[in-house]
Order: C-alpha cells, then structure tokens, then sequence
C-alpha cells in the first residue's frame, strides 16, 4: 500500500515535471520568434524606400505650392517629399543638420548665415540661380510712415513697428540683412506677424508697415490682392542706395528694379530692392539628384516658375 501510494506521487510528479517541460519549450519557442522579429526589424526598415527632401516653404506660398511641385514632377526618376516650413531661414538650417537635401532660399538670406557662422554653411552646393525675389512694404494711407526712410527713425516719438512674418521665413531674414547694411533700420520694433492678419492689423494703427518678398511675376500672391482690395492701404517705393549690396565674389545680393503690382486693371509699378531665389545642396547630397536638380534647372527653368 506504501509502495503503490510512493508510485502514485513519484508518477503525479512526473506528469507535473513533464508539464512544466512542455511550458519551457513553448516558452523558448516564442523566445526564438521574438529573437527573429528582432533580427529582422533593421533589415526591413533597411528596405524602406528613401525618399530625397526638398525644404520648400510656407503651404500655400510661392516656394511650396508652385516652385517645389513643379520642380518634383520634373523628377519622376526619383522619390521626394516636399517638406513644409517657414521659409529660408528654416531651409538653410534644415540642410545644415542633414535634415533636407535640397533647399530653396534667398540670395540675402544665405549671406546672413554666411556672416553669422561661416563654418556651418559655406560648405554648401548652391546649384544655381532660379529667379528674382523682390521686398513689398505695406503702408497705411495717411499713417505716419509715407517713405521708406520714415522706416530708419522715430514716427510720432516712437519707434515705428514693422511685421515681417515669422522667424525662419524670407523676409525675416531679409529684413534682418537690411538692417546690417542701413543701421538706422535697426531702429524698428520689429513683429513676427504675417499674412492677411498683419494686413488688417495694419489697417487699423497696430501695425506701421507690414513686409514680405515673392516672386515678382507672381500677380497673384495672396498679400499683394489684400493690399489692391484695400483702399487703406498702399505699397512703399523702396530705394536706398546702402542697400544695394554685392559679395566680394559678384554674387548681387540686392538691386534695385520696378516691378509690376498691377493684377487687373490699371498697369502699375514701384521700384524696390530685389534678391535671388537660390537653389541649395547640402555637401552629401545625392549627387545624381543633385545633378538631375542642376539638369532641370538648366533646360526646364520656366516649368518650375510655373504659377498655376
């Protein structure tokens, strides 16, 4: 009876040793299922497509609504995104840290950088000139700034305030540039309001100038109609000859022209200050899309200037 009851627990022993076996070997085995996901996770995202990055510009602005889509579907050969930001300031600071390939960003803008810390963006591959980008200076009529020059001093015993729109956009950078090269611009309280909204504000004495820089073909810039549907306001002549700058090496920076600020109806110029939309690699860029780039550039320059 002793013996049968010993055998019964040896063999209930067993059967829970041999239970417990087969919970380790189940255990290993998704042990081992886990270990190969693992493996295998850097080689998939290994296998990721890569994509090439265009720093472009504001969603629906010049740089990336027309420049940017039409530059892509010149490019079929690759994938690419369009990478929205605030402007050249932000392009030039995305290639810097590797975070773009490709990049549009004004003339001015780059000199700015260039002079701020010449180490981190010298190295960059301008691949070329793509257009002109001119400065437009929103006033109020009858306010107390009627120049240009009102720009460089005190109005009514203040500083005048000037918007023009966020860090890291064009004319951010292109005011900062102007004002290096015409202290008394400096003088100006200087707000990062943009679009419709520093318009309005400016209708009503928030604001004593609003800025910003486009394309000047295109008619259709969202600022430009504001202004022409406004009465109140008006466009500043912008000319002062410190301002028209050039490198040491002939790269023209500003210069002054008239451009067109007629949409409909009657046909109208000012003269102001004009800089270059440039076209910017960064030093390990892809140089076969580098190239392509250069190529389109070249023979398909009126394609990506296309405003639809």
């Amino acid at each position: 009876m002793i013996l049968r009851q010993i055998s019964r627990r040896e063999r209930a022993g067993a059967r829970r040793r041999g239970g417990s076996g087969a919970a380790r070997r189940i255990a290993g085995a998704a042990g081992m299922v886990v270990a190969a996901l693992l493996v295998a996770s850097p080689s998939a995202a290994q296998e990721a497509p890569h994509y090439e990055v265009i720093a472009s510009g504001e969603r629906g602005r010049t740089y990336h609504d027309h420049y940017a889509r039409n530059l892509i579907s010149q490019l079929r050969a690759f994938r690419i995104r369009n990478r929205e930001t605030t402007g050249s300031g932000e392009n030039l600071d995305l290639l810097a840290d590797g975070r773009a390939d490709i990049a549009f960003a004004q003339a001015d803008v780059y000199a700015a950088r260039l002079r701020a810390d010449r180490e981190r963006y010298a190295g960059f591959i301008v691949i070329g000139r793509l257009t002109d980008e001119c400065v437009y200076i929103a006033y109020r009529v009858g306010g107390p700034i009627a120049s240009f020059a009102s720009l460089a001093g005190p109005v009514d015993g203040r500083k005048p305030k000037i918007a023009v729109g966020p860090v890291g956009g064009g004319m951010s950078g292109t005011w900062s540039f102007m004002a290096s090269l015409e202290p008394g611009l400096a003088i100006a309280e200087v707000a990062n309001t943009g679009g419709t909204l520093a318009l309005n504000q400016l209708s009503i004495g928030i604001f004593d100038a609003v800025a910003w820089v486009t394309d000047p073909r295109n008619l259709d810039h969202v600022l430009l109609r504001a202004v022409q549907a406004n009465p109140e306001l008006g466009l500043l002549v912008v000319q002062a000859p410190k301002l028209e700058h050039t490198l040491a090496d002939g790269t023209v920076i500003f210069e002054s022209r008239a451009v067109d600020v007629t949409t409909a109806g009657d046909s109208q110029q000012i003269q102001t200050l004009c800089t270059g939309a440039m076209i910017f690699a960064r030093p390990d860029a892809n140089p076969r899309f580098v190239e392509a780039v250069s190529e389109v550039l070249s023979f398909q320059r009126e394609k990506i200037l296309r405003v639809r």
